[in-house]
């Protein structure tokens, strides 16, 4: 069975044309309403982090279980370095990414020597360790309680514009969005380059591609690198954006699972797809599965996924976008 409307083809370039254009206008379409922006923003939250994990496994193959652990150290580092060492909100963000990449490389140099599952519950395994730290260094994370006030970042003034982060949710609306699109372009400049290349080889034969001469650990540890910078760089905006931080969000296990369902859903073998697919889960979550079931509603992504899987194995946009031929 095909998916209905798979003969209609674009490229790549085009689809995210489409895709980053209609998010432009859209707080237009909605009137700037707050609730519709808080949900848009939360999309592509998710929607950067789900790019950021198909770096890892879309383009290297190596599938990870626990993006959560990047996402909570990148929140947690930042309001750190904010609110106790005093660094701007800006700078902190930067820090919590290269904190995000730093620890990404003492954890998967070694992890790398397991493939498989076993490399993906390796780095579940992390994500844990980082939660149970985050409860139990209270001085420095505020344990179970968590930290409040994580300060927004500072306003930006643009000639006659001023987008002020803390009272205007258009302005987290429109940063969210360039950071979406920040990743997004990493990850096509990264897969057109020398290591991209290399990455679809180890991609598709492991073996054959140590055989060849492709350098293995490294290719995958910068795939990591690259996919913990930028969720520890989403992690970071989380935290400035919500003012409040405890392990249980910032360790959320959503953030290891739900990047993994956008990008099935939206379409591994693209660079967007994965963020049109956290676009339209986060809509159908909030619209349609949380008003039929209050409780208990995330099993319908679970349906969901197995319909993806069973008519449409390569997603939403697998069979509709070309990839680039050079």
């Amino acid at each position: 069975m095909r998916w209905p409307g798979s003969g209609l083809r674009v490229t790549e370039g085009a689809a995210a044309a489409i895709f980053f254009g209609a998010m432009a206008l859209l707080p237009l379409a909605l009137s700037f309403n707050p609730y519709y922006l808080s949900i848009l923003v939360a999309a592509m939250v998710l929607g950067s982090v789900a790019v950021s994990w198909n770096v890892l496994a879309g383009l290297c193959g190596q599938v990870s279980f626990g993006h959560a652990g990047f996402f909570g150290l990148g929140a947690y580092a930042s309001a750190i370095l904010a609110m106790r060492a005093g660094w701007s909100p800006w700078l902190a963000m930067a820090g919590a990414g290269v904190a995000g990449t730093a620890v990404s490389l003492l954890i998967g140099l070694p992890s790398f020597k397991l493939r498989g599952p076993y490399f993906a519950l390796a780095i579940l395994g992390f994500a844990e360790v980082l939660k149970l730290l985050a409860l139990n260094l209270d001085a420095l994370t505020g344990g179970s309680q968590g930290i409040f006030g994580v300060p927004p970042p500072p306003a930006l003034r643009l000639g006659g514009l001023t987008a002020d982060f803390e009272a205007s949710r258009t302005a987290n609306y429109y940063l969210a969005g360039l950071l979406l699109l920040l990743v997004w372009g990493a990850a096509v400049l990264l897969r057109r380059s020398r290591a991209g290349v290399a990455m679809a080889t180890v991609h598709a034969d492991e073996e054959a591609a140590a055989g060849i001469g492709v350098p293995v650990l490294r290719t995958k540890a910068t795939a990591l690198a690259v996919s913990a910078f930028f969720t520890a760089l989403l992690g970071a905006f989380y935290a400035h954006y919500v003012h409040y931080l405890d392990p249980d969000s910032a360790f959320d296990g959503a953030w290891s699972i739900m990047p993994i369902v956008a990008a099935l859903f939206g379409g591994m073998s693209t660079l967007v797809g994965p963020a049109v697919g956290a676009l339209v889960i986060t809509g159908l979550d909030e619209f349609l599965f949380k008003r039929l079931f209050e409780s208990g509603h995330q099993l319908f992504f679970g349906l969901l996924l197995a319909a993806v899987i069973v008519w449409a194995p390569s997603g939403l946009l697998g069979g509709r976008v070309r990839r680039p031929t050079a």
